[in-house]
């Protein structure tokens, strides 16, 4: 009896979520830019000007799914500009809408559950975003 396809791709993609890329290590990330190591962003806090917007780089070999949430658990968060999840694979660069809604957001790697970022929007002077 042959196996279904299925039982084959099924560890491949598996292994391409939890096994590195192999090669040269990959560039670090311009100034002003979040970078995103293996397990971890390389800040755990961010702060961003209301209005403005979030430029995060996966500087490892490993994949990353980004969006709104702690801890790994992916959440909705109707004031975050990351309304959806984002896969980021070794060099991707993503930039995140402008951040309207001042306060405290969070976002997550479903992959790595350590890997959580406070992102503090702070008000402008002269409203809640000018």
């Amino acid at each position: 009896m042959a196996l279904p396809r299925i039982a084959a791709i099924v560890p491949l993609l598996l292994a391409g979520l939890f096994v590195p890329a192999v090669g040269p290590d990959p560039a670090p990330p311009p100034s002003g830019v979040l970078a995103m190591g293996h397990e971890k962003f390389a800040e755990d806090e961010v702060t961003v000007d209301c209005g403005s917007t979030l430029t995060m780089q996966n500087d490892s070999r490993w994949v990353h799914i980004i969006g709104p949430g702690q801890d790994g658990a992916l959440t909705a968060d109707p004031t975050s500009p990351v309304a959806d999840r984002r896969l980021l694979e070794t060099g991707d660069v993503v930039t995140t809408g402008a951040w309207n809604s001042p306060g405290v957001h969070y976002l997550t790697c479903s992959v790595h559950p350590e890997m959580t970022v406070q992102v503090t929007v702070r008000p402008c002077a002269g409203g809640p975003c000018c």
